[in-house]
């Protein structure tokens, strides 16, 4: 069977606790999961080619999983990349990355390679390269278009991410079928309706899934620590994981 290969290029929710970078990772070295501020510095330092990424998947359009997208294709646009990219997220994804992309750098989308965007709506699914990914609305910020995860099948492997999200039943499914399940865990034991916390959350979503299952947290708050929990760890920034 082959291996998942997960590479954080950070771990930490919007206010990036004790220095964290904003959370994000890469997938079978091919898939970037969230565009976070810092994503082309943490790219650079892991040594991941960023003209070697098929595609960028975005949970919702909140910054701190968004606002890297314009280096992403800034990188792309001077360096020489030709083949295709595609960039997958929920509804309104193109209108917003375009209105922030030629704000920022004019002349962004002016570029020699084919950029596809997919906008998928719950239970939607989309083949990319070899990536099954099918999204799954979650409970976050209602004032956003959508607010999704992911379950995805890579290599024979199925692995799930929550994006930023409250308990629901959505995340319990994911939970259920997947292999390795990445959860956001934005505190210890804070109870906010729309983020998931170490405490009351965290053990519900590990019971769910299945024996010898990997859960992975990320989006972390001060103190997230999975000392107490089976074969759970808590990501860290720039670290690879293989699984």
């Amino acid at each position: 069977m082959t291996a998942l290969d997960l590479a954080f290029i950070g771990t930490g929710n919007a206010f990036a606790p004790g220095g964290l970078c904003w959370n994000g990772f890469v997938a079978g070295g091919r898939f970037l999961f969230e565009a976070p501020p810092q994503a082309l510095q943490s790219l650079n330092r892991m040594g991941i080619d960023l003209d070697g990424l098929d595609a960028v998947i975005l949970s919702h359009h909140h910054g701190d999983h968004f606002l890297g997208l314009p280096f992403i294709l800034l990188h792309w646009k001077y360096f020489g990349r030709s083949r295709p990219a595609v960039i997958v997220g929920p509804p309104g994804t193109r209108d917003l990355a375009t209105a922030i992309g030629r704000s920022v750098y004019p002349g962004l989308f002016d570029i020699a390679f084919e950029l596809r965007w997919v906008e998928l709506a719950d239970g939607q699914a989309a083949e990319i390269e070899g990536l099954r990914l099918t999204a799954r609305r979650v409970e976050h910020d209602a004032r956003l278009s959508l607010n999704l995860g992911y379950v995805g099948e890579l290599g024979g492997r199925t692995f799930a991410y929550t994006g930023d999200t409250g308990f629901c039943d959505a995340i319990v499914g994911m939970a259920r079928d997947a292999e390795v399940l990445v959860a956001e865990c934005s505190s210890v034991d804070e109870k906010v309706p729309i983020h998931l916390n170490l405490v009351d959350d965290i053990p519900r979503l590990r019971d769910s899934m299945q024996p010898g299952a990997r859960l992975i947290l990320t989006h972390l708050g001060a103190g997230v620590s999975a000392d107490h929990l089976r074969d759970t760890l808590v990501a860290r920034d720039l670290e690879r994981y293989r699984l």
